[in-house]
């Protein structure tokens, strides 16, 4: 087996978990399910399966000099809970993630933790104002609706000394 290293990009780990998601139920599958995946490319395909046996996902099973693809390839534990864990695809993309930003998936993890702490104590703020608002908007509607009340008992008081005690 040749020592590969393969530069990952977002293809290439489509393809690394194409061929692991294969296995599915089984725990050996036969080469020609790999190559289909290459396009018939059994050179392509035995690269990327020495690459899948160096991470120690693989193993290639009756493997013979001079052809580029074992008879059958079986899975070696722990690939179940990778392709779970969102597989190469994932990884490419938290390691992405991590050059794109600076930081690591870790302080990354407690800026978010921050950033909910904080969201929550404005949301909890937010509902304390609406709250306010809304209290004090009943506030003037009754203080308004009072002097309606007042103004008609008023004109009321008005009208009823003018009858009682007006000169006719």
């Amino acid at each position: 087996m040749k020592n590969l290293s393969i530069s990952l990009t977002p293809a290439k780990c489509e393809l690394l978990d194409n061929i692991l998601n294969e296995f599915d139920e089984e725990v050996y599958i036969k080469s020609d399910r790999v190559l289909k995946i290459f396009r018939g490319n059994g050179s392509l395909a035995s690269d990327y399966l020495d690459f899948l046996v160096q991470m120690n996902l693989v193993i290639l099973v009756g493997q013979v000099d001079g052809i580029a693809l074992p008879a059958m390839v079986g899975k070696q534990a722990g690939v179940d809970m990778f392709i779970s864990e969102g597989g190469f695809k994932r990884r490419y993309a938290l390691k992405k993630l991590e050059e794109d930003t600076g930081k690591s998936i870790f302080d990354l993890q407690n800026e978010n933790l921050d950033l909910k702490e904080k969201t929550q104590k404005q949301d909890q703020l937010l509902k304390s104002l609406e709250d306010s608002i809304t209290q004090q908007g009943k506030n003037i509607l009754h203080t308004w609706l009072m002097r309606v009340l007042y103004f008609f008992a008023g004109i009321l008081m008005t009208y009823a000394y003018f009858k009682l005690f007006g000169t006719a």
